[in-house]
């Protein structure tokens, strides 16, 4: 059964004139947003890192069987989705009703590993994070806090791990302000 949404859509993208056209792109977005809201529910924290190696998504009838069809940029995120396949399969049909059979992962070739439907387009959420040295208050409370340390290997990577997190959460920080 259609959902009242998906009708409500249809006859707006038909108000743009060819309807088969505005009912297949239509189509194509809603694929790709069921895709992204269940990969979401199955890798939670990590979805964001799967849907940026996502190439693209196609739901369709191939020999009669109703097949989910994902590209990824990389074997590896081939191969996890591949062991996750049955869960997402799931969750596409608990939230959306997408009963699917078939599930196929490829990995992309050529130019089509630039296609990355999933990542943000906007320059300002792109935009890379300066890192800047710390101050000298801030140096000295991380040698302070790793002083305790004896092993002096262990100090160092310590006051290098804290370090690097001072400087990421400040460069966040500032970029969030900057908005």
């Amino acid at each position: 059964m259609k959902k009242i949404g998906y009708d409500l859509e249809l006859m707006i993208a038909q108000l743009s004139g060819d309807d088969e056209r505005a009912r297949v792109n239509l189509r194509a977005r809603q694929v790709r947003d069921r895709y992204k809201q269940a990969i979401e529910k199955v890798y939670r924290d990590q979805a964001t890192l799967f849907l940026a190696h996502t190439n693209n998504v196609y739901i369709m009838n191939k020999d009669g069987v109703r097949t989910l069809i994902v590209y990824v940029d990389e074997s590896i995120f081939a191969a996890e989705l591949n062991a996750q396949r049955e869960l997402i399969k799931l969750k596409l049909l608990e939230l959306f009703g997408e009963d699917i059979e078939q599930f196929e992962i490829y990995v992309s070739r050529g130019d089509y590993k630039k296609n990355h439907p999933y990542l943000a387009s906007d320059e300002e959420t792109a935009k890379p994070l300066v890192v800047k040295p710390l101050d000298d208050e801030t140096r000295k409370q991380v040698f302070e806090t790793a002083s305790i340390v004896e092993d002096e290997r262990l100090r160092t990577a310590l006051q290098n791990a804290m370090t690097a997190d001072f400087q990421l959460k400040k460069a966040e920080n500032d970029q969030y302000h900057e908005k």
